[in-house]
């Protein structure tokens, strides 16, 4: 279990920053959270995530702030156990969506803030300049300018201590968490699910209990996020989650079967193609929020979206033919759009070829899928579709092209 937290009353709030300054306000948001008024609680919390979470970055008091609530997520007789689990979750990875599409090494970024620590604000300012210097281009290099002139690297090292340090405030109560997902109330091991989706350096911990979950629950919104929290958090997987998942894939429930091919399509080195395909089946099929899905806010297409773009290349040729095979059966041409974009990312992730390269000098895996475009009977509607690869940007010049 966590270690207890100091009582709220013994600590000097008045020398922790949060979003607005001093957190002098802290002690009584914490005791307002077990108020007996369910208004009055969902009020403290929501007050905590702006002082805490404040578009997206944490703050000094973030990281004092999280044993207190993991005393909440610990007490089963504490009311909105669940709440506790959602702000928990918000202090450790800030801004959701930007932690997905670009999860970073939280030993890196240990690693990373302890070596600023020491610097002075001429050595910050010195590693910044090479920093800007450094840009792969231009365009980039004026962005970097651009951010210079409203930044101050002090506060940016400040920052960064602080998100990392929020970070191993909340990952301390992974016990705690792992204990909630036998907790009555299905919301508390929803959310309790969802918040163990973050550690994957826990995943020994996390692994076997985010599989127990899976064989036994009944809720398929709780089943549906354990699955993804298990992809997310238990990247290595093991013969017992990947048997947990591969059981909820069979579901006749829609969120819970998508969400089982989301886990496993994180865990599997190279899913086969009906997994891909079932992947594909979610990004153009989940076209509503699902209700309670705590990823995303529900956007599950969205989070297919991301767990395509982390297959390997080795996986790229039955993307392409999965893709292939919905464009040809498509319904209506902006579907079949949508679906050669897909394609095309697919075939070509590192972005446009190179000038003077030719037909022959692309990979098998590329060849087909521009003559599956060509097939495809959309092409006059999508010369821009073409020419953001560097690729002839009419479909006779393309048709030429492949011949030559």
């Amino acid at each position: 279990m966590s270690q207890r937290s100091v009582p709220a009353e013994e600590v000097d709030w008045s020398s922790a920053s949060h979003a607005y300054g001093p957190s002098v306000e802290i002690p009584a948001l914490l005791r307002s959270i077990r108020s007996d008024s369910q208004e009055v609680r969902q009020g403290a919390y929501g007050d905590l995530v702006d002082l805490l979470v404040h578009q997206g970055s944490r703050f000094e008091a973030s990281a004092a702030v999280a044993p207190h609530l993991i005393d909440i997520v610990a007490d089963p007789a504490a009311p909105d156990r669940f709440a506790a689990c959602q702000v928990l979750a918000a202090i450790a990875v800030g801004d959701e969506s930007s932690w997905l599409s670009d999860r970073p090494d939280p030993s890196d970024m240990r690693a990373e803030a302890q070596r600023r620590a020491p610097l002075s604000r001429e050595e910050l300012e010195a590693e910044h300049r090479d920093w800007i210097a450094a840009a792969p281009n231009e365009e980039e290099r004026s962005a970097r300018e651009r951010r210079a002139e409203w930044g101050d690297v002090e506060a940016d090292r400040d920052e960064q201590r602080w998100t990392i340090e929020a970070y191993d405030a909340v990952r301390v109560g992974v016990p705690v968490y792992v204990a909630a997902l036998e907790a009555s109330e299905a919301a508390v091991r929803l959310y309790a699910a969802y918040l163990l989706a973050w550690f994957p350096e826990e995943e020994g911990l996390v692994g076997p209990a985010l599989a127990g979950l899976i064989r036994r629950e009944p809720g398929p919104v709780v089943a549906a996020a354990a699955c993804v929290a298990a992809g997310l958090g238990c990247p290595n997987g093991g013969e017992a989650l990947v048997d947990a998942l591969s059981n909820r894939r069979g579901s006749v429930n829609r969120a819970e079967r998508w969400s089982a091919v989301l886990g496993l399509s994180r865990i599997l080195r190279n899913p086969d193609r009906s997994l891909v395909s079932e992947l594909y089946g979610c990004l153009f099929g989940a076209t509503e929020p699902v209700p309670y899905w705590p990823f995303l806010e529900g956007d599950m297409a969205g989070m297919a979206a991301l767990t395509i773009a982390e297959l390997t290349p080795e996986v790229a040729g039955d993307r392409i033919d999965v893709l292939a095979e919905r464009a040809a059966s498509a319904d209506h041409t902006a579907d079949a759009f949508t679906l050669l974009t897909a394609l095309l990312d697919a075939a070509f992730p590192g972005g446009p070829i190179p000038d003077g390269v030719g037909f022959a000098d692309l990979t098998p895996t590329q060849q087909r899928a521009l003559w599956t475009v060509l097939s495809s009977g959309v092409l006059p509607a999508a010369p821009r579709l073409l020419s953001r690869y560097n690729l002839p940007d009419s479909e006779q010049q393309l048709r030429t092209w492949c011949r030559a």
